[in-house]
């Protein structure tokens, strides 16, 4: 599969007739202006207010986006905005100028709420689904195949002896992507903030209106702010293997937790026959099975008559969901979901099988299936909730505490190696043990443990994780922002 990437060399110019759906507004998208980083004034002004005049009414907190969940996701966009502005703007801006109203900042502010007004319009065009159920596992599955080819071929001499990241970068290359020389002599991957700069520069051309995005100053810091302290952290740290190994660890350790608080004593509800047999006796018993088989029997209709009910609802409320007509002819949209389980679980010929013989009724039902889909992901996905989820995240991750994380050193090998182990046994504690069975060979020692390592190998390499992220960048970029994506040919 040719993947075209976002270049800067290959952006088109805008037409000249598009129209501006957020025109400039420097009040915010209700009216009232963005002021998140508070107005400083003199003593001598303070002290010459009387205070017997009434003080001005704060303006309402301004509507960023124009979702009807508006008023539970504006308050996360403001609160990570400011913290932003506080921290890598606010903070060196202070000490170089006397501004007391902050003018510079507050105009960094309007842009940045400009960017995501913009970015929710571009948004809405976009069909998420195809990108989530098509695009996306499509780039999974040839990820996972290079880096398996990379593997076999690395140290040989059909690689010329390069080991295993220098030969997964010459099956990816990518403009973006370098592999630097370290003190060690193992090459580390890192992205050009140039090709990343560029990047950014023409996104905030294409989202922001011509006045704003001839401010220089104000555009080159949001720039980098979006280059080193968004991008920067993803390429650096998060597609490190030890980090994304704590964050599966963490995640399966939270939900083991949560399901031992909300069951603190599980009664077996089978009765103890052996103490109703004593109780009754055997008459008794015989009595007891029989009533209780009847009981059954009887509620048959109305098990069947429910399960009925809802099926016919699914079926109808699925059927009516809205479905672009590309997709009425095609394959089910399940297929690269499906394809990209084969490539990520070892080869098996019970799944390559059990794999075909669920495609067969999904083709057959494929347009109720491709209409249920859309109707999961538009109706049980792509929610509210998930968006404030990331927002929270975002803000945890990048000021915890409601400030930047200290800067600490990387863990040590062998802290690193440490990590690796504990999330290969978090993912084998999960794995449904029918799965192992059917897959890992019983001359294998510790089963569950070999597939997790099977399942976990395609994120110990840095070098393929920022490879991969840099891919799914590029694709999600293309899909919001078309005039970006070079036309091949």
């Amino acid at each position: 599969m040719t993947l075209t990437t976002v270049s800067s060399t290959s952006v088109k110019a805008s037409p000249p007739n598009r129209r501006i759906l957020y025109p400039p507004n420097r009040r915010g998208a209700a009216g009232g202006r963005v002021d998140l980083v508070g107005s400083g004034s003199s003593g001598n002004t303070s002290t010459a207010l009387d205070s017997s005049v009434p003080k001005r009414l704060e303006p309402p907190t301004p509507r960023i986006l124009h979702s009807s969940a508006h008023a539970t996701l504006d308050p996360l966009i403001l609160n990570l905005i400011s913290l932003i502005c506080r921290w890598h703007v606010l903070s060196w801006y202070s000490a170089i100028s006397r501004d007391p109203d902050r003018t510079f900042v507050r105009h960094v502010t309007s842009i940045l709420v400009h960017v995501i007004q913009a970015l929710e319009v571009r948004l809405a065009d976009v069909d998420l689904v195809e990108l989530v159920a098509l695009d996306l596992p499509n780039l999974l599955e040839q990820h996972i195949e290079d880096f398996e080819e990379a593997e076999d071929k690395a140290h040989s001499g059909h690689a010329h002896n390069l080991d295993r990241d220098e030969v997964f970068h010459k099956l990816q290359s990518h403009i973006a992507v370098q592999l630097l020389p370290t003190p060690t002599g193992v090459p580390q991957p890192k992205v050009d903030n140039v090709y990343l700069r560029a990047l950014v520069d023409n996104l905030l051309r294409l989202l922001l209106p011509p006045e704003d995005y001839r401010a220089e100053t104000e555009r080159t810091v949001v720039c980098e702010i979006i280059v080193n302290i968004i991008l920067g952290n993803v390429f650096d740290k998060v597609a490190q293997p030890w980090f994304l190994y704590q964050i599966i660890a963490k995640v399966i350790e939270g939900r083991q937790a949560a399901s031992k608080s909300k069951q603190p004593g599980v009664v077996d509800p089978t009765p103890d026959l052996s103490k109703v047999e004593a109780s009754l006796g055997t008459v008794g018993t015989l009595k007891a099975v029989a009533r209780a088989g009847l009981a059954t029997l009887a509620s048959l209709p109305a098990v069947f008559n429910a399960v009925t009910v809802s099926l016919s609802t699914l079926y109808h409320t699925a059927i009516a969901s809205p479905v672009p007509t590309r997709f009425r002819d095609r394959p089910p949209l399940t297929t690269p979901a499906l394809s990209l389980v084969l490539a990520l679980l070892p080869p098996s010929t019970f799944l390559s099988q059990s794999i075909h013989y669920i495609q067969l009724p999904l083709a057959l039902a494929s347009s109720f299936v491709t209409s249920l889909v859309f109707y999961v992901f538009n109706e049980k996905v792509f929610t509210a909730s998930l968006t404030k989820t990331i927002l929270e995240a975002a803000s945890s991750a990048l000021f915890p505490d409601g400030r930047p994380p200290p800067k600490v050193q990387d863990p040590s090998p062998d802290e690193q190696a440490e990590l690796m182990k504990r999330c290969e046994r978090k993912v084998a504690e999960v794995l449904p043990p029918q799965l192992v069975n059917a897959l890992i060979p019983p001359e294998v020692p510790d089963r569950p443990l070999a597939l997790s390592r099977h399942l976990l190998a395609p994120l110990s390499s840095h070098t393929a994780n920022v490879h991969l992220f840099v891919l799914v960048l590029d694709l999600v970029l293309g899909r919001i922002f078309p005039e970006l994506v070079g036309q091949e040919g």
